[in-house]
């Protein structure tokens, strides 16, 4: 039961020493640093007390223990005693105005009060958060506990300081450092989902035709992201107006257009935004109650702040991943489904299917995405 000196800096978990939480346990200064008190007979009754009278099945024990003897050592404190033979004649408890005892466990010495529960979530805090032990947290439950453990307080006051201390390092160690330390998934490294994958390192520039790509992938975006849409697209290098489309990616509810986007794989700058966009914005004007999104490479601040006016949310390629990163797997999956869907059946290049599907083996990230054969659209031209 031995301790050592604190652990410097801020690190949680670990086998880092009682001495280490001394001021969060609002134990004395000196507390650690008190030699001896291994025979003290008062320790050995409580030792035999804890492994054979504790009450069962309360999991607080290791906070509730520790703030019993950080409250005893302030009420001594006050008192100018070591120990006490009769706590509960010397130092009065707290009752309420009908005498009734409380449910907490609070010492009169003279005018000061020595509370229990502050010192339970001091104790408490320390083992959950700082140590990363489980143990409960519920205050209300462990302090009105305490009559349970009325004999233990008795022989705690009795003991020697010395004593005191061995029996804080008895709790510390077989109800904080035995007990399994909790593993924060930061410290395991995060397996990048498919998705997320494609939109950070896929290239979608040098395979014609132009664009095409990074519409497939903006068109899955929409259809994981928007599911209960209808969701259309045409061809890339087809204006919209042929097709009759708002937008290269459209999202319907029955008739009514909810959602028309404009893709642009190329970076948007605000002297671009009206040539580039002039056809797109004209057809806002028609249908003002639709989510009108465009997606791009790039798009500087002025860019969005122009577009902003028009009630037009502008993407970047970023942007859509920072969103993606907290999807799950399988939206992940059916948003590359339906890329794959745009490429084979909406633009009909096989070979552009045959790229994507690539990259998504070559990154071992095409399980669950690639598992039956992609049937080619029937006006794929030869060359696919």
């Amino acid at each position: 039961m031995s301790d050592s000196t604190p652990v410097a800096g801020n690190r949680r978990g670990g086998t880092q020493p009682l001495s280490a939480f001394a001021a969060e346990l609002r134990l004395p200064e000196d507390f650690s640093g008190r030699a001896g008190g291994e025979h003290d007979p008062q320790l050995k009754r409580a030792l035999e007390w804890m492994t054979k009278s504790r009450p069962p099945r309360q999991h607080f024990w290791p906070g509730l223990c520790l703030a019993l003897v950080s409250q005893s050592e302030s009420t001594l404190a006050l008192a100018g005693r070591e120990s006490s033979d009769d706590p509960f004649t010397e130092f009065p408890i707290e009752t309420s105005a009908s005498r009734v005892v409380r449910n907490t466990l609070n010492f009169h010495v003279g005018e000061h009060k020595v509370t229990l529960r502050p010192r339970f979530n001091g104790a408490a805090q320390v083992i959950r958060v700082d140590m990363r032990r489980d143990h409960p947290s519920a205050p209300a439950h462990a302090t009105q506990a305490w009559p349970e453990y009325r004999p233990l307080i008795d022989m705690i006051f009795r003991m020697s300081p010395s004593g005191r201390t061995r029996f804080a390092e008895y709790v510390w160690e077989k109800g904080v450092l035995d007990a399994p330390e909790r593993r924060w998934a930061t410290q395991a490294k995060r397996i990048v989902r498919p998705f997320e994958k494609v939109l950070a390192d896929f290239d979608t520039h040098s395979a014609p035709p132009g664009g095409a790509l990074f519409q497939g992938l903006v068109f899955g975006f929409f259809r994981a992201d928007s599911p209960n849409l209808t969701l259309e697209s045409h061809q890339v290098n087809t204006g919209s107006s042929r097709v009759d489309m708002p937008g290269d990616v459209a999202g319907f509810r029955g008739d009514e257009v909810e959602l028309a986007v404009e893709v642009k794989d190329l970076p948007i700058t605000v002297d671009q935004v009206e040539s580039i966009l002039v056809d797109f914005l004209e057809d806002l004007v028609e249908m003002p109650n639709t989510t009108a999104v465009v997606v791009a490479e790039s798009v500087d601040e002025a860019s969005r702040d122009r577009l902003v006016k028009s009630n037009v949310i502008a993407l970047s390629r970023d942007d859509l991943r920072e969103r993606v990163v907290t999807w799950d797997l399988p939206k992940q999956q059916e948003a590359l489904r339906g890329a794959i869907y745009y490429l084979s059946r909406i633009q009909k290049k096989g070979q552009l299917v045959d790229r994507l599907i690539g990259f998504l083996a070559e990154q071992g990230i095409d399980s669950g995405i690639v598992d039956q054969p992609i049937i080619r659209s029937q006006g794929a031209s030869i060359e696919d």
